[in-house]
């Protein structure tokens, strides 16, 4: 069960696409008393036209975290929002640490409190017949000074989420865009940068494609893939992900799936 955490952690930072409707990702928040959820993407709620919180339900109790979101101003045909978040994950580390099947983390290794702070700036406008959204952020990780160097848990999406609390701090960058293809059919591709100065693995990157069928404005459904690389203790790697099947003729495994629901 400890491990279906880091799992789904995985999954949680694997799928994250929206328009102006489907807003987290973008500049413009829920309207007032919508709410937003998908099966690995966050719970949202409008407090007003302007601001929005977000949080991960199936990690919440593990990972207590929490999003804030205000969008700004209309300027030369861009909105700017500002996006704040909290994250506490020491109680997950903790959970995972230890001898036995389930444990991930060897035993002689111990995880203080640690806080994660973002806050990121936003900016969305249309491009062609899609939304082009920009971005850049800087992390914090507080309470990570006595953390054992060696206590990392090397595996992609994971480790450069938690590696501002082996570092202190970070910055993040990355655009998404996305587009109409044909009917209910329309596409999106981003790029994110997670950059760690001073640190030996200081330099990730994570690109994903999808393709996305809307049932209705309430409903849609999205598949693809996300490829990944990263400078880990290690040595520097790549991978798609989900990941490969022997069985499979796929180029990854099979695509993961998402649903998105808002009402």
């Amino acid at each position: 069960m400890r491990k279906l955490c880091v799992i789904i952690i995985v999954l949680c930072g694997w799928i994250h696409a929206d328009t102006s409707i489907w807003s987290s990702g973008t500049a413009h928040s829920l309207p007032k008393g919508q709410w937003e959820v998908g099966l690995f993407q966050p719970l949202r709620y409008g407090m007003t036209d302007d601001q929005d919180i977000a949080l991960h339900p199936l990690i919440a109790l593990k990972l207590p975290n929490l999003v804030y979101k205000k969008t700004w101003v209309e300027k030369n045909s861009w909105t700017i929002a500002t996006r704040h978040g909290f994250y506490y994950p020491t109680p997950l580390l903790q959970s995972i640490t230890g001898a036995g099947k389930f444990k991930i983390v060897a035993p002689q290794f111990e995880f203080p409190t640690l806080i994660g702070l973002t806050n990121e700036i936003l900016a969305t406008r249309s491009l062609g017949d899609g939304l082009l959204t920009g971005k850049a952020g800087l992390l914090l990780g507080l309470g990570g000074g006595d953390l054992d160097p060696t206590s990392t848990i090397d595996v992609p999406l994971v480790y450069p989420r938690l590696a501002v609390y082996y570092n202190g701090w970070g910055l993040r960058l990355g655009a998404d865009y996305m587009a109409p293809i044909k009917g209910r059919w329309s596409g999106f591709v981003d790029g994110d940068v997670f950059l760690y100065p001073g640190s030996a693995s200081a330099l990730f990157f994570e690109t994903k494609v999808l393709l996305i069928w809307t049932k209705s404005s309430r409903l849609r459904f999205m598949v693809g893939y996300k490829i990944t690389y990263g400078e880990y203790p290690f040595g520097t790697h790549w991978q798609i992900l989900p990941p490969k099947i022997p069985t499979l003729p796929l180029p990854g495994g099979w695509p993961l799936l998402d649903i998105q629901i808002t009402w």
